[in-house]
């Protein structure tokens, strides 16, 4: 039994090894409507090499705590020419839409949760195709700045 498991492993990671693994993970082909009013772009797509889609919750406390931190980066990405987004969700219309003013009109609102996140603050790094570069669950800590969280996230 232990053998034929062996076999069996080692011929799936040779699949894998060759290319019949799955592709990078994407962004849904989605499209959420914005606090503004009308729908924002999908999520699959991004209008820069690279962009940063911040997920949040109204009920998450530490999501209220580092919401000027990332309002500041969207800033500072605004100004560097890297495309950002804000995802508020996993509640209720009315809440989602509290939390949402504090991020601007273009905020994105996922009351049905087409982007499911396992967690809040979510921040997703994607590149122009919508493929997944980096993940990270949780605000970083260690940065201060707007410039070092780009620089933790690989942004421009």
């Amino acid at each position: 039994m232990k053998a034929r498991c062996a076999v069996l492993l080692t011929s799936l990671l040779a699949f894998a090894a060759c290319g019949g693994g799955e592709s990078s993970p994407k962004l849904p082909d989605v499209r959420l409507p914005t606090l503004g009013g009308p729908l924002g772009p999908s999520l699959a797509t991004c209008s820069t090499a690279k962009c940063l889609t911040v997920v949040v919750a109204p009920w998450c406390g530490v999501c209220h705590q580092v919401t000027p931190e990332i309002v500041r980066l969207r800033r500072f990405l605004d100004k560097a020419g890297v495309g950002s987004r804000v995802v508020v969700g996993l509640a209720d219309l009315g809440p989602i839409k509290g939390m949402a003013a504090l991020f601007g009109s273009d905020t994105l609102l996922d009351p049905d949760g087409a982007l499911s996140a396992r967690g809040v603050p979510l921040f997703i790094v994607t590149n122009r195709n919508g493929e997944v570069v980096k993940r990270v669950n949780g605000f970083p800590s260690g940065a201060s700045s707007p410039e070092e969280l780009a620089a933790f996230f690989e942004l421009p």
